[in-house]
């Protein structure tokens, strides 16, 4: 966050955190989660992955996978030419979602307001932090359809460059190029214990 948003942003963005790690904790102490339950979730993650080979090869939409921490692992080419973006940057959580987003849509992706237009700049409140912990945590929300802005060949902080360091003549990154306005939905997908392991997005561009 310190990188990609502006410091008024990051404590919107700290606001429903606050409200997720507690839940968090809860789980892992009511269930006395062990280092193999761990193990066992990280493993389920990775099969995960794989199931999602055959369905991301299978679409025309564009879309992505990531942790419930934001870091992508997964995106099919529809959604690389959509950001502009070199596929190999969307793989094993080099680059993450909110990063990809224009700053306004990465905050309220986080607060989840699913009845308003993630690009519209909206005052934070505690009923959208609640929000946010339902859609999290309860089993029966397992989508949400909003909209939100793409940044289109974004300069990605965790590579310094819009494509990785595979080019041998050193130049300077290009300006961004411009913004993309999308339909956006996702969908979570849940570990045994209901902790969101990771989020399934699709994207339409509007």
């Amino acid at each position: 966050m310190d990188r990609n948003v502006s410091q008024e942003s990051k404590q919107k963005i700290l606001q429903p955190l606050s409200v997720l790690r507690p839940k968090f904790r809860a789980i892992a102490q009511s269930e006395s989660l062990t280092d193999i339950d761990l193990v066992f979730i990280e493993e389920a993650f990775e099969r995960l992955l794989l199931d999602y080979d055959r369905v991301f090869s299978a679409m025309a939409i564009p879309a992505c996978l990531w942790r419930r921490t934001g870091e992508i692992y997964k995106a099919n080419r529809e959604f690389a030419e959509l950001v502009g973006v070199d596929g190999y940057m969307l793989r094993d959580g080099r680059t993450c979602i909110y990063e990809l987003m224009a700053e306004d849509s990465a905050v309220n992706y986080w607060e989840v307001r699913v009845a308003s237009r993630l690009f519209v700049v909206a005052a934070y409140d505690a009923q959208s932090t609640q929000k946010y912990g339902n859609v999290a945590f309860d089993s029966n929300q397992k989508a949400v359809l909003t909209s939100c802005v793409l940044r289109y060949k974004p300069l990605l902080p965790s590579s310094g460059a819009t494509t990785p360091a595979r080019v041998k003549d050193a130049q300077p990154p290009p300006d961004e190029e411009g913004f993309i306005s999308c339909c956006f939905s996702f969908t979570i997908r849940r570990d045994p214990y209901g902790i969101p392991t990771l989020i399934v997005g699709n994207f339409i561009k509007c």
